[in-house]
């Protein structure tokens, strides 16, 4: 993979900032404030608002700039099923590779996972399905897929955050049932194991998100 650039640092955490509600839908993204506060000229903020519009988490609206995409329950649940049936195609048909560092991957998803045996909140609900995600990419074989697997987990995580905020017991519940088919597939290298198991999280996820 490339390596990432000073417009990927930008453009995850404004992304960051959406799935996490800190942006809501309407808001509208001021490029002299975010030139600012990432200390950029406005190029390159034109350019992670580009790629936010890209990727439908926002849209440009004649006359008063960029603002953050709504989104509907009915998209989020179809975004997620159909996230659902991509990894398990990936499951079945084995397109996927060894992590770089899979000792450490698995290190890291536990101590994400751990965080959340105290009292659950939406940041480290969404810490813990972000390194998910990201182990995930590491894993994919393919551009391509990493690609559309990455689109659709941002396109329906935004309304599963809403849900994961007004149920983090729910949510956290979740992640514990599925952890140890997680976790135990990396251990065993047994990798259509793994994508199976976030199959069935993805399904698990689609009530919370419907709920919200």
């Amino acid at each position: 993979m490339r390596e990432k650039t000073r417009v990927d640092t930008i453009y995850q955490t404004l992304r960051d900032r959406i799935c996490l509600g800190r942006y809501q839908p309407g808001d509208v993204f001021h490029e002299t404030e975010l030139g600012q506060e990432f200390q950029v000229s406005r190029t390159p903020i034109r350019q992670v608002l580009q790629r936010l519009a890209f990727e439908k988490l926002a849209v440009v609206r004649t006359g008063v700039g960029t603002i953050v995409e709504d989104f509907t329950q009915s998209d989020a649940r179809n975004y997620l099923e159909i996230h659902a049936r991509i990894l398990e195609t990936i499951a079945e048909l084995k397109l996927f590779q060894p992590a770089a560092d899979q000792h450490e991957a698995l290190a890291t998803l536990q101590v994400r996972a751990s965080i959340l045996s105290g009292t659950p909140d939406a940041e480290r609900i969404w810490t813990f399905l972000k390194a998910v995600q990201e182990l995930t990419d590491q894993i994919l074989a393919d551009d391509t897929l990493r690609h559309m697997n990455e689109l659709l987990f941002y396109r329906a995580v935004r309304a599963l955050m809403a849900g994961v905020r007004h149920a983090p017991e729910q949510a956290a519940k979740v992640i514990q049932d599925h952890l140890p088919g997680l976790t135990t597939s990396l251990e065993t290298s047994d990798y259509p194991a793994f994508f199976l198991t976030l199959r069935d999280m993805t399904r698990a996820y689609k009530g919370l998100a419907e709920g919200n």
